[in-house]
């Protein structure tokens, strides 16, 4: 009896279209953008100190002519016109969702999201998890943050627009809510755990203590995992981008975003391939970003991929408020992890004078664990402090890597 193949992708037509057209539907969405985001006097102040003005943009490399803007930025709009600043060009009348971001750099910020704006997130959520095997029909765990925080209800949103059920569990505060979400969920038939290493962690201990089986094994939270999704916050495009499984790195939405990589220093593009900040500007929106700096350190790579999607793939190597200074070069967490086996409990020490070495608090001693090859990833001389096991924290949302030596 003939079956009907499965499609390749959830969207062929925009993860397969050629990249030429692709770049002439992002100048025409660029200037849709511009001129949308010139009608919010933050962005119309920015615009005019600078003389641009919407049809100053001719090409794509007229973007560069426009001002990186940061979460700062955001801050001071909505402090200084409270409370939801004057970034944004449709009314709150017009929202159907709000939420905050989780303030990990600094105080929080709202986000708003109008019918047309979810409707994006949630086609490339789709995308994204398409990708990543999750199909219409399955069951999965979830343990986003909710309430104000927007991780849940985007979270939600997405799956019911994908055709899925969200088993919605919270994050693990602490092993005894842990153990409560997995005895409430046992027996049901999950497909798929869709969670942060640090909850998966916790989740782990606890299931070790009650006898839960059904978890993703260790491997699922091994260092190179990071490089499976890529975001721009919730507040310019949530769901950037995902793994395909058959190249590394994270395909980009990049008919809903025109994604730069910037030298932190001198705001020039980085070669490919190189580390440098993430600055994404939102398109197709009715309150778009324009050259958000995401205040993540990425790479991406445009080589072809065997999967047939033509977008480039992007590297979410960490946050920039995580990196520490060893001598001249910049460290990131991911920089330890990937010496490390999967699960292990570290952080990285910061400390307030300069030092020519890495120090690493682990707990163990682990069988597998070698200290010459944290330096060799590293690329810095390492000491390494051990700890008993539990003696560092726990997060049920996303870990702390990097703390104060003092």
């Amino acid at each position: 009896m003939p079956t009907t193949a499965e499609p390749a992708f959830w969207n062929v037509e925009a993860q397969a279209m050629p990249v030429s057209v692709r770049r002439e539907l992002q100048l025409k969405r660029l200037q849709e953008a511009v001129d949308v985001a010139a009608e919010a006097p933050f962005y119309g102040r920015r615009l005019a100190a600078t003389g641009v003005r919407p049809n100053d943009i001719a090409s794509l490399d007229d973007l560069q002519r426009i001002p990186v803007i940061t979460k700062d930025d955001l801050r001071r709009s909505e402090s200084d016109n409270p409370p939801l600043g004057d970034y944004r060009v449709r009314p709150l009348s017009d929202a159907v969702r709000i939420g905050m971001s989780s303030g990990t750099t600094g105080k929080p910020t709202t986000m708003l999201w109008t019918k047309h704006d979810l409707d994006v997130e949630c086609e490339l959520s789709a995308r994204n998890h398409y990708r990543m095997g999750i199909r219409p029909g399955m069951v999965l765990v979830g343990a986003h943050p909710g309430y104000l925080n927007g991780g849940q209800s985007m979270q939600q949103a997405s799956y019911d627009y994908m055709g899925c059920l969200l088993v919605s569990i919270g994050p693990p505060e602490s092993l005894e809510a842990a153990e409560r979400a997995l005895r409430s969920i046992a027996g049901l038939p999950v497909d798929r755990w869709q969670l942060f290493p640090a909850a998966l962690q916790r989740l782990r201990e606890a299931a070790e203590r009650i006898g839960f089986e059904g978890l993703p094994d260790a491997e699922t939270g091994r260092a190179e995992s990071q490089y499976d999704k890529i975001s721009a916050g919730q507040e310019c495009v949530a769901y950037l981008g995902s793994t395909c499984g058959m190249s590394p790195g994270a395909h980009l939405a990049e008919d809903h975003a025109i994604v730069e990589v910037l030298n932190p220093h001198t705001g020039a593009p980085v070669p490919e391939g190189r580390r440098g900040q993430l600055v994404v500007t939102s398109l197709n929106r009715d309150n778009p970003m324009l050259r958000y700096n995401v205040e993540d350190i990425v790479r991406v790579e445009s080589t072809p991929c065997p999967c047939g999607e033509t977008t480039r793939r992007g590297f979410f190597e960490g946050r920039t408020k995580d990196i520490v200074s060893v001598g001249d070069r910049a460290v990131l967490p991911i920089d330890v992890a990937k010496a490390l086996p999967a699960g292990t409990e570290y952080v990285i020490l910061r400390h307030d004078s300069p030092t020519d070495e890495l120090h690493v608090r682990i707990e163990g001693p682990i069988d597998g664990i070698d200290p010459d090859r944290i330096a060799a990833t590293a690329g810095v001389p390492v000491v390494i402090e051990w700890v008993h096991v539990g003696d560092l924290p726990r997060a049920a949302y996303k870990a702390q890597r990097v703390i104060s030596a003092t």
